[in-house]
């Protein structure tokens, strides 16, 4: 809620977590009260898109047993510059993620462009390893990684070691 992202965004897009993820419910309650455009993810085929949330009884159990915006949601287009919270198995000093293995924000990125949102992943000091294996080129990095005990910004950490 203190970042400067945070507070200039009219639009956050952020997932609706599952018990293995870092919790977000209390997250989407805020940013809905903070009168912001609230977006979260849906599964539809092999794709995910984003939706409008007016209301947090709009949740419904969907793919993978993960609440999901009902049908009734509006689809959410974006225009360039939202404010991403992006969920993950693991993350490391680089702000690399590792995902649950389907690769859903990965062609979300592709499709609509990683250089259009400004990624934040949201983790536990537990997710944390100094350098995941096995990045690949389409993999798409995070601008910013929190933990309940600090932040990592790719970027920072490598001009301090210039």
């Amino acid at each position: 809620m203190k970042l400067p992202e945070y507070d200039k965004s009219d639009v956050v897009m952020c997932y609706v977590s599952t018990k293995e993820e870092a919790d977000t419910w209390w997250l989407l309650q805020k940013i809905m009260q903070d009168d912001k455009l609230l977006a979260v993810p849906r599964v539809d085929g092999d794709m995910m898109e984003f939706y409008v949330l007016d209301d947090i009884n709009q949740l419904q159990s969907g793919k993978f047993g993960i609440f999901e915006p009902s049908h009734e949601c509006e689809k959410y287009v974006p225009k360039g510059g939202e404010l991403m919270a992006v969920p993950g198995v693991k993350f490391d000093e680089s702000c690399n993620r590792k995902g649950h293995g389907r690769g859903y924000y990965d062609k979300y990125f592709g499709k609509y462009g990683k250089d259009s949102f400004y990624k934040v992943a949201l983790a536990t000091e537990s997710q944390i390893v100094c350098e995941l294996e096995n990045v690949k080129e389409h993999d798409v990095a995070m601008d910013m990684v929190l933990t309940e005990a600090r932040i990592i910004v790719a970027e920072l950490e490598a001009d301090a070691e210039k």
